[in-house]
């Protein structure tokens, strides 16, 4: 049987993230890098639509004006607000050492301003304070009704959609969630549709793809473990949005998780796929690269170079799963994937 985990602090923080770091089980307190100005905020919100109320995991937050002091506490919810034109105070750290914790698809977004930094698994609820926030958009922060609640004290906030798992929610209804807290709901409407075009003229240019068996995989830090993610995850759901599968073994395994991991001796998982996207965790160290994993010889799709190696960026980007990051890889990997399986 493949060994899985449901979702655990230390963990969530780092695979959410798009780096499954299994080392990393601490965390400090949270940081922040000198203050951004404050015009720096919710420029552009449209004033008239307000109040709202934005139905989430947690309940119904009410949201009385135009937000102007915007901190992004979840992982990758910076790409949201961006896309639709208001630059945050504060951006958590997700992976990459970026400027602004801000990956290159999103950079010119930022219109030159430089939001603070927030670093660390946990952050502190007195550095977001200190920011004066009018609106806290935390959906991919994992955040624990107790932590939610200690958040709402400091100024509204907005969690996963309803009924979502924690960092399951899918980049449609993430948009339209954080679309509606700005009052910019009919732009968001129109991002999700024009991407979702784009996929479809992407299974439309690939035939080859559908109905393929497909996953992303790689190794921890150390390669000590293996992992898959399932369907569920954002990087599992790009592959089935090209009209590929997961397989379902992989599924039953992670049951109401998002990913699996499993020994060396059950890598014949893996190769139930047609074709594998490989995860590059750790950012170029050797120990993540295929070639130097213990056991990657025995791996058919291995064997037939049937195995796409991603680039940092295209693995960070399809951890994001944002309608700022999946343009870019719609740009390169169904091409790659199909060429992989011979197409």
């Amino acid at each position: 049987m493949i060994a899985h985990r449901r979702r655990s602090g230390w963990l969530s923080a780092f695979v959410a993230a798009g780096a499954l770091l299994l080392t990393a089980c601490g965390g400090g307190a949270g940081t922040a890098e000198p203050a951004a100005p404050a015009t720096g905020g919710g420029s552009g919100a449209a004033a008239g639509a307000f109040p709202v109320s934005v139905e989430h995991e947690y309940g119904t937050t009410e949201i009385p004006s135009a937000p102007q002091r915007v901190v992004s506490l979840g992982y990758t919810d910076q790409d949201q607000i961006l896309a639709l034109g208001v630059v945050p105070v504060a951006i958590r750290e997700w992976s990459g050492n970026k400027p602004s914790a801000t990956w290159e698809w999103a950079q010119d977004k930022l219109q030159g301003q430089q939001p603070q930094v927030l670093n660390g698994v946990t952050i502190d609820p007195e550095t977001v304070a200190a920011l004066a926030p009018d609106l806290i958009v935390a959906i991919t922060a994992g955040l624990t009704r107790e932590e939610y609640d200690t958040f709402s004290r400091i100024a509204p906030t907005i969690v996963q959609p309803k009924g979502d798992i924690a960092y399951n929610s899918a980049w449609q209804d993430t948009t339209r969630l954080v679309g509606q807290a700005l009052g910019r709901e009919a732009e968001a409407d129109k991002l999700v549709t024009d991407l979702e075009a784009r996929f479809e003229e992407a299974k439309a240019r690939y035939p080859q793809l559908a109905g393929k068996k497909a996953m992303v995989a790689g190794v921890s830090t150390g390669g000590a473990n293996w992992f898959a993610y399932s369907s569920g995850d954002a990087r599992g759901r790009f592959l089935t949005s090209l009209g590929m599968t997961i397989p379902p073994e992989v599924d039953q395994a992670a049951g109401d998780s998002f990913y699996v991991e499993f020994s060396l001796e059950q890598l014949p998982t893996i190769d139930r796929a047609d074709v594998v996207a490989w995860l590059d965790v750790t950012n170029g160290a050797p120990e993540s690269k295929i070639e130097n994993v213990p056991g990657h010889e025995l791996l058919t799709v291995f064997q037939q170079d049937r195995l796409l190696t991603l680039t940092e960026e295209q693995g960070n980007a399809m951890g994001f799963s944002s309608v700022l990051s999946l343009p870019l890889l719609l740009d390169t990997v169904p091409q790659q994937l199909a060429e992989k399986l011979g197409g």
